[in-house]
């Protein structure tokens, strides 16, 4: 007699951990596919969190890096008016402007590569994230820092 829809005698709760064990299993091979852009695939399903807290660095870095262009230009326009400020350095006019770019390009680096090492130590790779942050941050308040801002 056919389904007609009606009451299931299956446990909900052992059908949802048959279909995590499966999803482990298919990851677990994926991981091993010698394809990088299958094993990226993999790493995002497996990790999601790790991707969010990259992909949301990089777009609140370039949104930083690119306002802070302005006020920390501006800065360097004090240096007549205040010659001992760090910023007044001529070497130091470029690195402070650069800085909280060049800190997005590290903190990136960081969460990327460091969050491969770890995923391959069976690690989270949430901790490469959170230092890839904390090299962004730090560069951005040592440029203001430099600049006299803060």
């Amino acid at each position: 007699m056919p389904d007609t829809g009606g009451a299931s005698t299956e446990d909900p709760a052992s059908h949802d951990a048959a279909a995590r064990a499966a999803a482990r299993a298919t990851l677990a091979e994926l991981t091993k596919d010698p394809r990088p852009s299958v094993n990226r695939a993999a790493l995002a399903a497996q990790y999601p969190s790790w991707g969010l807290a990259t992909l949301s660095l990089l777009a609140i870095g370039l949104l930083v890096g690119f306002a802070s262009l302005s006020p920390l230009g501006m800065a360097i326009d004090a240096c007549p008016s205040d010659p001992g400020l760090a910023v007044c350095q001529p070497k130091a006019h470029a690195m402070v402007v650069a800085l909280p770019t060049a800190a997005l390009l590290v903190g990136l680096a960081v969460s990327l590569i460091g969050g491969r090492l770890l995923t391959r130590l069976d690690r989270s790779p949430l901790v490469a994230s959170a230092v890839g942050w904390a090299v962004f941050l730090l560069g951005t308040v040592v440029a203001y820092l430099l600049a006299g801002l803060l």
